[in-house]
């Protein structure tokens, strides 16, 4: 069994660096970044087994880099432990509510740290063995339509995967999903599927057709991710349902195959040439996926951690209509979570931190 991973976001070099190598003599493989936003990069590339993560940090905090990795389903389960100098009891109370693992504070005696991470790796896997009982009571909870694949077949699949297919909760083990995708398309949707099985990538995020129980035609987006489940590799799905956004009837078919076939590539993005806060009402920046400037003000406010609600209440519009925006926006640019769209806003200076 290979090295457990740890990710430390923390930018005091030194401290990052003397925390690197205590934790690599202790056997285990470590990854790092100086910020928040690098920190959720390389959570999402790597998916490491416990994250590190200070609070106080320039740009983006670390409760703000918590929530954006606690939306992903793909991150959401991995142990995250805050690290910050603050000891007031209002900011651990604040860390705690939010669903963190843990709170240290710095400077921190090293065998404290150790100590804290082998039992929260502990929990998790201890969790993840349970006859997969409680990681599926978590899946079964999230907002998409979400799947296990293993051994070659669906395991289990929650209850708005089901709904997107047209079927009922006793449906469940008659539940094939490939048996649902478009005859053009199958062998594609299975094959990124056996390379992240293969461990040949750790994700993927690709739209294809589909049809329901009633051969009703589905436009849908899967993000893949690969976890480990009672010592096996697991693909863990969450689907998206593009019919479900209203602007899916504006366009034709074939656009949105031609356009959401291809998986994005943040870096060659091209940078735009004017940022702009929510609620201001000059120029939009021109940028590369053709968004709306409503759709822009969206994705600012999605960046500065608004719920739709709260959009919603911001915009004076409805939550349906945030919800149909957001969609607009996952589509236009490819990606598939919150996460993927921070990244995106910044590095195409949309949103300035």
């Amino acid at each position: 069994m290979g090295k457990k991973r740890i990710l430390i976001i923390e930018d005091d070099e030194l401290l990052r660096e003397s925390t690197s190598a205590f934790l690599q003599e202790e056997g285990y493989s470590v990854l790092s970044a100086v910020n928040g936003i690098g920190g959720i990069e390389k959570a999402l590339e790597h998916h490491p087994d416990l994250i590190l993560c200070d609070i106080s940090m320039p740009k983006m905090n670390g409760y703000e880099v918590y929530k954006i990795l606690n939306e992903n389903t793909s991150t959401c389960f991995i142990p995250f432990i805050f690290l910050s100098a603050k000891t007031e009891r209002e900011d651990i109370r604040a860390g705690m509510q939010m669903g963190a693992d843990d709170y240290i504070t710095k400077p921190f005696d090293y065998d404290e740290l150790l100590k804290s991470i082998e039992l929260r790796i502990h929990k998790r896997e201890k969790l993840l063995s349970v006859g997969e009982s409680g990681f599926k009571a978590m899946l079964d909870s999230t907002m998409t339509g979400t799947f296990i694949y293993k051994d070659n077949q669906i395991t289990f699949a929650n209850s708005k995967l089901l709904k997107i297919f047209g079927l009922h909760t006793d449906e469940n083990s008659n539940l094939d999903f490939f048996d649902y995708i478009h005859v053009d398309e199958k062998e594609m949707v299975l094959e990124r599927i056996r390379r992240c099985i293969k461990g040949i990538q750790s994700s993927f995020t690709i739209n294809f057709r589909a049809r329901t129980k009633d051969d009703e035609l589905l436009y849908l987006e899967l993000y893949g991710s690969l976890f480990t489940i009672n010592g096996k590799s697991a693909l863990v799905g969450n689907i998206i349902n593009i019919n479900e956004y209203s602007w899916f009837a504006e366009k034709s078919s074939q656009e949105i195959l031609i356009k959401s076939s291809r998986l994005k590539d943040l870096n060659e993005a091209q940078p735009l040439t004017i940022i702009q806060k929510p609620g201001d009402k000059t120029a939009l920046p021109k940028n590369p996926d053709s968004l709306t400037n409503r759709e822009i003000e969206v994705l600012q406010h999605i960046c500065h951690g608004l719920t739709n609600q709260e959009i919603a209440d911001k915009l004076f519009v409805s939550v349906r209509t945030v919800e149909t925006h957001r969609g607009n926006i996952l589509s236009k640019t490819g990606l598939a979570n919150t996460a993927g769209l921070v990244v995106y806003a910044i590095k195409n200076k949309i949103f300035e931190i």
